[in-house]
C-alpha cells in the first residue's frame, strides 16, 4: 500500500500534461485513458500515448487512472504493452497499455474512525 502512496504522490509531483480522458480514436491521434467496466469493482483500464511516450510514462498513467476508480487499494493484473499501427495515407504508431483492475478495499471512512465526543 506504501509503494501504491508513494507511487501516486509521486505522479501528482511531476504531473502529467496530457493525462486526460481520450477524445476521438487513437489512429487519428487522440491519446488518454480509457476503461471499462466488467463487473463491480472490476474495471479493463487502457492508457494510449502518442508515438514518442514511453511505456514508463503510459504505466504511471495507468496506475494514476487505477487510483482514481479504487480509492481504498487495487491490484492491477495482466498487464500489457502493445502498439497500435493503422496504415492510412500514411502509417500511424502509437503505443498503448492495458492492464485489468481490481478493487480490493475500499478507503477508509475517517468520520467514524472516532465514536464519541472530544473530551
Amino acid at each position: 500500500m506504501l509503494k501504491v502512496l508513494i507511487l501516486v504522490l509521486s505522479i501528482g509531483i511531476i504531473g502529467c500534461s496530457t493525462y486526460q480522458p481520450i477524445s476521438g480514436y487513437p489512429e487519428n491521434g487522440a491519446n488518454g485513458y480509457s476503461e471499462k467496466v466488467l463487473s463491480e469493482n472490476r474495471f479493463l483500464v487502457r492508457v494510449d500515448g502518442r508515438d514518442t511516450e514511453s511505456y514508463g510514462s503510459l504505466r504511471m498513467k495507468l496506475v494514476r487512472r487505477a487510483a482514481e476508480l479504487c480509492p481504498g487499494s487495487f491490484e492491477l493484473t495482466d498487464y500489457t504493452m502493445k502498439q497500435g499501427f493503422v496504415i492510412h495515407a500514411k502509417s500511424v504508431h502509437w503505443p498503448y497499455v492495458t492492464a485489468h483492475l481490481i478493487c480490493t478495499e475500499l478507503p477508509i471512512d475517517k468520520s467514524v474512525l472516532f465514536s464519541g465526543g472530544i473530551q
